[in-house]
């Protein structure tokens, strides 16, 4: 074994180690210290500000100043509550303290069954709304409604490897809290393995999680969606040019900001056949279900990174 890979190792023992540490910690008290990290953030250290002062002003080209000011105050105090969130969850070990916290509920769990039983498998488009760490626990957000025929073994999420082999490791290990069955689960996709994936399990129902709103990167597959936010839009349309070419369902999902930590999951069927949509349509109606919630409510997106570069 050589000296890296022992540094690499040496190195994820240590982070997970720091969150299991601060994890032993209430909720109540992540938020505290978040408020600080908020301030650091946005008032001295002005993280991103620009970009996110130029995205709030061509999303919202009716707001005054004083209204965008307020939405960036709003969004920086989310993005501290979501990152505290991150650490909290990312170090439980017993997934039924999060069952009592319960941090996200899904409104209408009944959507997952109706897709699961018309469908091949299952496109879940979604972005950077709410905290979307939490989307690998799907099939435990479920309290009141029980979820049947699958499971969290049915559940994939395509993310994009980080460049640091150590924080790759620990952020995926953090994704996955929620589930009972941590040490077995197979669902990670790197996005350049999920049409293999797809084709070698096509006799398996999935469901293939994609976050959609980024804005292409070299290998992803791009296109012009109509329009995003009053602004043109290059997006990744992987999920959707796949689910198209295999007659999966496609279905947004939405995730509301309720009170502090605490989220609702929404389900929208964008079809239940790809193939009887283009891969353009089923792109612009995602985009309009985005565009709703984020007007919604505003500062419950993630406003830092440029999602419309030059066209």
């Amino acid at each position: 074994m050589g000296i890296f890979v022992r540094m690499r190792q040496i190195g994820i023992i240590l982070l997970k180690g720091i969150l299991r540490l601060l994890s032993l910690l209430p909720l109540k008290v992540h938020y505290a210290l978040s408020g600080f990290l908020t301030f650091l953030a946005s008032d001295v250290l002005h993280y991103r500000r620009q970009v996110v002062d130029i995205n709030l002003a061509r999303s919202f080209p009716d707001k005054e100043y004083g209204e965008l000011k307020q939405i960036r105050k709003q969004f920086y105090r989310h993005f501290g509550e979501v990152l505290a969130e991150a650490v909290w969850f990312g170090g439980c070990l017993d997934y039924r303290r999060l069952q009592k916290q319960r941090i996200a509920v899904i409104d209408n769990p009944e959507e997952f069954t109706k897709l699961y039983n018309v469908s091949p498998s299952v496109i879940i488009l979604t972005s950077h709304t709410g905290n979307w760490e939490l989307t690998g626990g799907l099939t435990f957000y479920s309290y009141d409604k029980a979820v049947p025929e699958f499971n969290e073994r049915n559940v994939k999420v395509v993310y994009r490897r980080l460049s640091s082999k150590v924080w790759d490791k620990v952020m995926n290990d953090n994704r996955i809290a929620p589930l009972t069955d941590k040490a077995h689960f197979d669902g990670y996709l790197e996005s350049s393995e999920v049409l293999r994936y797809a084709i070698s399990h096509k006799d398996e129902k999935n469901f293939y999680i994609m976050i959609t709103d980024q804005y292409p990167y070299e290998i992803a597959s791009g296109m012009k969606v109509n329009d995003f936010m009053h602004q043109k839009t290059v997006s990744i349309g992987g999920g959707a040019h796949l689910a198209h070419k295999y007659g999966y369902s496609v279905v947004y999902l939405g995730m509301r900001s309720e009170s502090r930590g605490h989220y609702s999951i929404h389900l929208e069927t964008v079809c239940e056949d790809a193939r009887t949509m283009s891969v353009r349509e089923i792109m612009d109606r995602y985009y309009e279900l985005l565009q709703r919630d984020i007007e919604a409510q505003p500062w419950n997106y993630l406003w830092t990174h440029k999602r419309w570069k030059k066209i």
